[in-house]
């Protein structure tokens, strides 16, 4: 089976001309996006595209990442700038932080390039936090974070955010980590992470043991699961000029972004990239509960983290199935 994705060309009441970090639904299917900045850094839209709400909160970074919203429709923002993860009401009212907003010690080295592998050949990995990407409460209230940026590790949290454990470590090995950038979990509880610099996705139980490891993506950067059990992953472009994969080495070629949707058996059923859409730097997917897709992107922290030209370019995309043929 194949479905066919038509993006509902100028949707939303904005250009989105500016980079979109995450995205996420709620229980009524409005759709939230986050952006970097400052002010009113989370813009809540209704499914046609009406704005019906925008807030922020002093306690956010410029520089948040990736949310999530849970069955209690409490939203989860994980904010790299920050080095905290913050929860929050559907009103933006704040219910918790998490950190101290100090980066932990992971031996991140500051000064080497940025965008160059020399800057995480001496992660040895630490506690919470050093840019966090992104944050995932389980149906009983643990909360699971991928950490991140600076760090190589996933944190298990209670339900009352006491850090209950810890795994993982740099390189490519299983169950190691070079840029965890986000995760998720499926309906048997398992925690998927996006390996991005390793280009894999890793599958783990809560407890951190390695169940699986699927190598057939690229860069994954954010994963999620329709009410039909299918999997949708974005995955980043890359270049020679881009990091080199811990695991496959440095490209030969340019290798587009793009978003693939696989069947509850790993069947690939969807894919939405070139020559139809082009993505510069898709960056978050959400899906929600009639099928529709929403993708943000990235592109001007991806041009200025790798070289790459600026040039104009819309963030945020909704996308609704054509009815699935063979």
């Amino acid at each position: 089976m194949t479905i066919v994705f038509d993006e509902v060309e100028g949707w939303g009441e904005d250009t989105w001309e500016s980079d979109v970090t995450g995205v996420a639904v709620d229980s009524r299917d409005r759709v939230y996006a986050l952006r970097r900045g400052g002010g009113d850094l989370v813009t809540v839209l209704e499914p046609d595209g009406t704005v019906a709400d925008r807030w922020g909160h002093a306690c956010l970074s410029e520089r948040p990442h990736l949310l999530s919203i849970d069955r209690e429709d409490t939203i989860h923002i994980a904010d790299d700038g920050g080095h905290q993860v913050h929860v929050f009401d559907l009103r933006g009212r704040l219910l918790d932080t998490i950190g101290s907003g100090t980066p932990s010690d992971t031996g991140f080295d500051v000064t080497a390039p940025p965008g160059t592998e020399a800057a995480y050949d001496s992660i040895r990995g630490g506690p919470p936090f050093n840019r966090p990407t992104k944050a995932v409460a389980s149906p009983s209230g643990e909360l699971f974070v991928s950490d991140g940026y600076r760090n190589c590790r996933v944190h298990r949290f209670s339900a009352d955010h006491e850090l209950a454990r810890s795994w993982g470590g740099p390189g490519a090995d299983p169950g190691c980590f070079v840029v965890p950038h986000s995760l998720t979990l499926d309906a048997e509880g398992r925690v998927l992470v996006c390996d991005r610099e390793n280009d894999r996705i890793q599958v783990f139980s809560r407890d951190g043991e390695l169940l699986d490891v699927w190598n057939d993506v690229q860069r994954p950067t954010d994963i999620a699961f329709d009410t039909d059990g299918r999997l949708y992953v974005a995955e980043l472009a890359r270049g020679p000029r881009d990091l080199a994969s811990w695991r496959l080495g440095r490209a030969e070629e340019e290798l587009p972004g793009q978003v693939r949707v696989w069947d509850r058996d790993r069947t690939v059923v969807a894919r939405i990239g070139p020559p139809t859409v082009e993505f510069l730097a898709p960056h978050a997917v959400a899906v929600d509960s009639v099928g529709a897709l929403y993708v943000s992107e990235v592109p001007d922290s991806f041009a200025n983290f790798t070289g790459r030209p600026h040039r104009k370019h819309r963030c945020l995309h909704k996308f609704v199935p054509r009815t699935p043929h063979s």
